[in-house]
């Protein structure tokens, strides 16, 4: 008995050494937060003495003596404390180093090779000398923030398992974090369209006439001499960016804004909700606060990496944004011969970078003198190039640009929404600014970096045209005056949903938007309350299923259901998309098939079932002109409503009712790979399930053929006339897998609730 109780307590012995070994090394090398409302930390960056607490709401509040450059190091160090592996995910990813630092993986290594191909990296490192110094300074100030957090904290427990450690951040790691947002996340859906109709015209026989009234007037002048130029390219699928950081991509977004004269308090309001990706933990946006000094404060949204706010609140000033889906990206037709291309008649060589892997491995990327990257797919771009007639691309990524891009710095300090939106026109992000101000101003910007374009076919930049006459390249960017503004309308208010929108009798900017469902019922709702508008309403507009797309579809299915359970049901709906309605899910499934069979109608089924997974806002563009056509191949539409009607009754009845409406938040790096009791995944999640709704809710495989769930990444709504706003964020605020407030305000958000946040006082 002494024997075993000897035994006993040597194993309590080691077990306990074991146990304190352990927490020692996960204390001193392991970043372990406990946080809660109230968590106070004051720390001192390069002179700045500046005080962090998270707010009862749970996100960090920073207190700095000085306006601009104490908010900007505030922001770097949230972001390092808060975003830890998204901040530098974001940086591997825009310069291309994601498998020379992380264990490899054929999506990081294309990922690299489109980040090493737009030469994001090299280009900030250029613009650094031409950027004023008051932007440098921010710049910096920033940076400065995130190198003070990793010096003082250890290194999150992904980085120790993987064995990474990471390098302090540079400025030019901003800027190229700037133009990897803007031109790898936003404008690739305009590359991506524009490489779909290419395929469309040159390896399909679908009707060009069809094509022209989806798109018009963008292909006005395609003409045979082009379709037989496009037939003739070496390489039609250009290397795809693969998003394996969570790169924003608003494509399903919101946003309104209403004057004092239909409020309930006299004073604007407005509403935004910004769609993407919520497949992934944690959130892509971050939301902080900053209080500074003599009234002021902001607080909103941020993106790791990315030095400022793009949707928030002041006590002056409220903003949000859209994608506005300009189109600042082009695909040229270059025809190389022993590594020289042709301008103009002359002769000119290649210019040639190389990227070396860790394996040894060599890829190749060719520039011309005038800024175009020469396209390779993933299987030739470790290959010398050889002659023959590629795409090649031309990013709007230039010293201009990124000087551009300054003025998003710091418009949030204006009181007036007047002048703030001047500093909205021109830059990077191709966005639909709202603004509105205490002084009762409501205001819309458009603002992009959409280049001149001038060439005898009549294209405006949806498909590509000949490199070699010069003609047909850039002549700089458009004036401010080209894009569209609206001030204080009439009706008393704005609202965008990544619509088209173009300003009268001015360059063409937007070649592709999305279909106007969302935004007209929007504007139903906005100008048809029966009351003062106040932000009750708004929080219900952002709950908003009713689907008018759903409404225009069925009454075309109708005559061919017959009597049965499906047909009293839909008789009944009243077209809103809840979690729980089997109308609804009946529907998402019949207007998927539907689209699918369409395609199957104008394509072979391979091909019809690769647009559905990896084009498929073009192609239900397409199909909506087929819709108002009545007609597909000179063929009547009724066989295939009849036809997919069958099909979604088998399907349906094989359905447990609300499986598709599920979805998963997965860790950024781990993607469900590891078990779930460890926690880095939420639990399946269950939300309404549509396309056209102002709450969307939608899933899909990316055209990168990875899974995604698009639905709402935060929501918002404010009333100018108080200094608050209320807001709701899924997968914050914090993403550190080791902190108690790990993968937040779920199950809130899912309730359609919301926190307040103070603006400018204490927490």
């Amino acid at each position: 008995n002494e024997y075993k109780s000897y035994l006993r307590m040597k194993k309590l012995v080691i077990g306990s050494c074991i146990i304190i070994i352990i927490s020692f090394v996960l204390i001193r090398y392991v970043n372990i937060q406990y946080e809660y409302p109230g968590w106070k930390r004051t720390v001192n960056i390069s002179g700045s003495i500046i005080s962090f607490t998270r707010s009862s709401a749970l996100i960090l509040t920073a207190k700095g003596s000085n306006n601009d450059i104490d908010l900007y190091k505030s922001l770097g160090w949230t972001h390092a404390h808060d975003r830890y592996v998204q901040l530098f995910l974001h940086r591997l990813a825009a310069t291309g180093e994601l498998v020379n630092h992380l264990p490899f993986s054929e999506a990081s290594l294309k990922s690299d090779l489109k980040a090493k191909q737009m030469n994001l990296h090299e280009s900030g490192m250029r613009s650094l000398q031409y950027i004023d110094e008051p932007t440098l300074k921010k710049l910096t100030a920033y940076t400065d923030g995130i190198n003070h957090y990793l010096s003082t904290n250890p290194r999150p427990l992904e980085f120790v398992l993987l064995n990474y450690y990471p390098e302090p951040f540079r400025v030019s790691d901003v800027v190229s974090i700037i133009n990897f947002i803007s031109y790898a996340g936003l404008n690739d859906i305009c590359l991506t369209l524009e490489k779909t109709i290419l395929e469309l015209v040159s390896e399909t026989n679908i009707d060009v006439n069809i094509l022209k009234k989806t798109f018009s007037p963008h292909l006005d002048g395609l003409n045979a001499e082009l379709l037989d130029l496009y037939k003739s390219i070496t390489k039609k699928r250009p290397l795809a960016y693969q998003d394996t950081a969570s790169i924003p991509k608003l494509i399903n977004s919101n946003n309104w804004v209403v004057s004092g004269k239909l409020s309930a308090s006299g004073f604007p309001l407005m509403g935004s909700d910004p769609h993407m990706d919520t497949s992934k933990v944690p959130n892509i946006f971050y939301e902080s606060h900053f209080i500074g000094v003599n009234g002021f404060a902001v607080a909103g949204l941020s993106v790791a990496g990315f030095p400022g706010y793009v949707l928030g609140r002041t006590p002056n000033l409220a903003f949000s944004l859209t994608f506005g889906m300009l189109d600042m990206a082009d695909y040229y037709v270059e025809r190389i011969s022993n590594m020289h291309y042709t301008r103009d008649g002359k002769k000119h060589k290649l210019n040639t970078r190389t990227y070396s892997l860790k394996n040894g491995k060599v890829a190749y990327f060719y520039d011309t003198h005038d800024g175009l990257t020469i396209e390779r797919d993933f299987n030739t771009t470790f290959d010398v190039i050889s002659d023959g007639t590629y795409l090649a691309t031309k990013f709007g990524i230039s010293v201009e640009t990124d000087i551009a891009n300054s003025q998003l710095l710091g418009f949030w300090r204006y009181k007036s929404a007047l002048e703030a939106r001047k500093k909205l026109v021109k830059n990077s992000l191709g966005s639909n600014y709202l603004l509105a101000d205490i002084l009762g101003n409501i205001v819309y910007q458009q603002g992009g970096m959409v280049p001149k374009r001038r060439n005898k076919y009549n294209i405006t930049g949806l498909l590509p045209l000949p490199a070699w006459d010069s003609e047909n390249l850039w002549k700089g960017y458009l004036e401010p005056d080209n894009y569209k503004s609206i001030i204080n309308p009439d009706n008393g208010f704005i609202a965008t949903a990544n619509n088209h929108i173009q300003a009268d009798g001015k360059a063409v900017v937007t070649t592709f938007a999305a279909l106007p469902y969302r935004v007209n019922r929007i504007k139903d709702r906005l100008s048809h309350a029966k009351e003062k508008l106040d932000l009750r309403y708004f929080k219900d507009m952002q709950s908003d299923t009713y689907s008018q797309l759903a409404a225009r579809v069925i009454p075309h299915v109708m005559p061919f259901l017959g009597s049965s359970e499906i047909e009293s049901l839909l008789k009944k709906w009243d077209f809103r998309s809840t979690v729980d309605s089997k109308p609804a899910a009946f529907f998402q499934m019949y207007y998927q098939n539907f689209i699918k069979n369409i395609l199957r109608k104008l394509f072979h089924p391979s091909r019809a079932d690769k647009y559905y997974r990896f084009a498929y806002y073009p192609m239900t563009k397409l199909v909506n002109t087929i819709i108002l056509e009545g007609v597909v191949n000179n063929e009547k539409l009724d066989s295939v409503y009849r036809d997919t009607l069958r099909q979604t009754l088998e399907q349906y009845q094989g359905e447990k009712k609300g499986d598709i409406q599920k979805w998963s938040m997965k860790h950024l790096m781990f993607n469900g790979k590891l078990p779930a009791w460890l926690g880095l995944d939420t639990r399946p999640l269950a939300t309404n399930h549509c396309e056209e709704c102002i709450k969307v809710g939608m899933s899909r495989v990316t055209q990168h053929n990875m899974s995604s769930f698009i639905s709402q990444a935060w929501r918002m709504v404010t009333d100018l006339g108080r200094n608050d706003m209320e807001t709701a964020l899924p997968g914050g605020p914090s993403g550190n897998i080791l902190s108690n407030i790990y993968n937040g305000e779920v199950e809130m958000f899912l309730a359609d609730q919301y926190k307040t946040i103070e603006l400018g006082s204490d927490v």
